[in-house]
C-alpha cells in the first residue's frame, strides 16, 4: 500500500476496533430484501478526511441501502485485505493489491461516466494492457514529489522564481543560508522522506528515458549509469558537505520538517505534496510553493501519481450497489465538495479545487503543461528494496558514502529485490 495523505492519519484507536468487527460480521451484500448494506474497507489514513463521510451519507439518503467503513490501521490494511479476500468474505470493496497478477480473480474491472471525465494521461496510467481499469479511483487529489518551498523564505534571501537547474537551486539553498534560514530540511529518521527526493529524481530519469523502468525490470540498465544520476546524487552530496542541510539531517523527523517550512525556519524540503496538508495544518497562513527538483540536463519531468483505485471484489454479492456507489462518490457533484474541503488537483477534467493554497496552484499549472510521467514506483514490477535503499540514503547524508559507493549500495539493493522475486534477467 503506498502512502497516502501522510497528513490525515487521525483515525481513533477505538473507531478503528469497533469499525473492524463491524466489519467482520459482513459477508458482503447483506441487508433488507429492499435494502442492501456494503462493506468498505479502507486504511485508517482516510477515515476522518473532510466531506468524505458526508458523501457517503449523500448516498445512502439517495438510495436507501447502507455503508459499513472498516478503518484498518495502514500498516496492516494490505494484510487484512488480502485475508478477507482469501476468505471470500467480510469486504466489498477494498484498495490496494495493484500489483496482482490475476486482478480477474479477485476483482471486478471498473467502468461509469467517470471514465470519459478522467484527464486523458491519468486515464491512460490506469488502463491495464487487457483495456481493463481494475477500479475506481478516489476523489483525492494526485499527488507528485518535488521541492515544497516557503515563498517568504525564498522572498528574503532575493529569490523570485522557482530554479530551473541544480547549479541554480546550489546557489539559492546557499542565498537562504546567508539570509539566516536553514536551506534544505532534510529528516532523515523517518527514512521514507528521504525516498521522495528518489522520486523526484527519477521522474526525469524515465522522462529521457521511457523504457527505463522495463530495462532496469529486466536487469538491462544499471542505477549508477543512468544518464543524470550520478550529477543528481552529486549535488545531493553537495548540500550535505556545504552545509545547506539541518545539522541534524539524520535524526530529524517529517513532522520537525513540515512544521520548519511552515513557520519559516527552513526554505525547503523535498517531499510529496501530500505534505502541504501537514504544512497547512501548522500554520494556515505559511506562504507555500512547489515546483520540480531539476535534472542534470536542465529537462526536468514531473512524475504524477496515479489516483488511488477502489475495487470491488469479485465475490461481492453487492457488487451493482458497490459499483453505483463508488460512481456516486465521484460524480461531479460530490468530486466537487470534496475536493473543496481537501485542495488539490483532480484526476477529472470537470473538477477543479476552488480556493486551492499556493502550492496546489504550482502542481496544477505543471499538469496543465502535460508530459508527465507515471512515477517510477508505479512502473516497476519488481518490488522495491526500499529499507535498503533509505540505509544507502543515510549512508550518503551521513557522510560516510560517496556518490560511487551510494550506486553500488542501489545496485546491490536492486540485484537482491530483483532475485528474490525472481524477476525474469536476475
Amino acid at each position: 500500500m503506498r502512502r497516502i495523505r501522510r497528513s490525515v492519519v487521525v483515525a481513533t484507536a477505538a473507531l478503528t476496533a469497533a469499525a473492524v468487527v463491524t466489519g467482520c460480521s459482513s459477508s458482503g451484500g447483506t441487508g433488507s430484501a429492499d435494502h442492501t448494506t456494503i462493506t468498505f474497507m479502507l486504511p485508517s489514513s482516510w477515515a476522518n478526511v473532510p466531506g468524505f463521510e458526508d458523501n457517503v451519507h449523500a448516498w445512502e439518503q439517495k438510495t436507501g441501502n447502507k455503508v459499513t467503513l472498516t478503518p484498518v490501521p495502514d500498516a496492516n490494511y494490505d494484510s487484512l485485505v488480502q485475508a478477507r479476500i482469501a476468505a471470500k468474505n467480510g469486504v466489498d470493496i477494498f484498495a490496494g493489491q495493484d500489483t496482482l497478477k490475476d486482478k480477474a480473480a479477485v476483482m471486478q474491472p471498473a467502468g461509469g461516466p467517470w471514465v470519459e471525465r478522467l484527464n486523458p494521461d491519468v486515464r491512460k496510467a490506469i488502463t491495464s494492457p487487457d483495456g481493463n481499469i481494475w477500479g475506481t479511483p478516489s476523489a483525492d487529489g494526485l499527488n507528485a514529489t518535488g521541492v515544497i518551498y516557503n515563498k517568504d523564505v525564498f522572498a528574503k534571501a532575493g529569490i523570485t522564481t522557482p530554479p530551473t537547474t541544480l547549479a541554480d537551486l546550489q546557489s539559492d539553498l546557499q542565498k537562504v543560508k546567508d539570509a539566516g534560514t536553514t536551506p534544505l530540511y532534510l529528516s532523515g529518521k523517518d527514512g521514507w522522506t528521504l525516498l521522495q527526493h528518489r522520486s523526484a529524481a527519477n521522474a526525469s530519469f524515465i522522462g529521457a528515458d521511457k523504457q527505463l523502468a522495463a530495462k532496469l525490470d529486466a536487469n538491462q540498465a544499471k542505477w549508477a549509469e543512468i544518464p543524470g544520476f550520478n550529477p543528481e546524487y552529486q549535488a545531493l552530496s553537495d548540500w550535505v558537505t556545504k552545509g545547506l542541510t539541518n545539522s541534524d539531517a539524520l535524526t530529524a523527523t517529517y513532522d520537525s520538517a513540515t512544521a520548519a517550512i511552515a513557520n519559516g525556519k527552513a526554505g525547503a524540503i523535498i517531499n510529496g505534496t501530500w505534505a502541504l496538508g501537514a504544512i497547512a495544518k501548522a500554520n494556515p497562513s505559511a506562504n507555500v510553493g512547489f515546483f520540480l527538483l531539476p535534472a542534470a540536463d536542465g529537462r526536468a519531468t514531473l512524475g504524477l501519481a496515479k489516483p488511488n483505485l477502489l475495487k470491488v471484489a469479485k465475490f461481492s454479492k453487492a457488487a451493482p450497489q458497490a459499483q453505483d456507489f463508488l460512481n456516486f462518490m465521484i460524480a461531479q457533484p460530490q468530486a466537487q465538495k470534496f475536493l473543496d474541503a481537501n485542495p488539490g488537483v483532480s484526476a477529472f477534467t470537470d473538477v477543479t479545487a476552488t480556493n486551492p493554497s499556493s502550492g496546489v496552484s504550482d502542481l496544477q499549472k505543471l499538469v496543465n503543461q502535460g508530459g508527465f510521467v507515471l512515477p517510477f514506483d508505479q512502473q516497476s514490477v519488481v518490488p522495491q528494496p526500499q529499507d535498503d535503499i533509505i540505509a544507502a540514503y543515510q549512508e550518503l547524508i551521513g557522510k560516510r558514502a560517496d556518490v560511487a559507493k551510494f550506486g553500488d549500495l542501489v545496485q546491490k539493493a536492486w540485484q537482491s529485490a530483483g532475485a528474490k522475486a525472481n524477476a525474469a534477467g536476475f
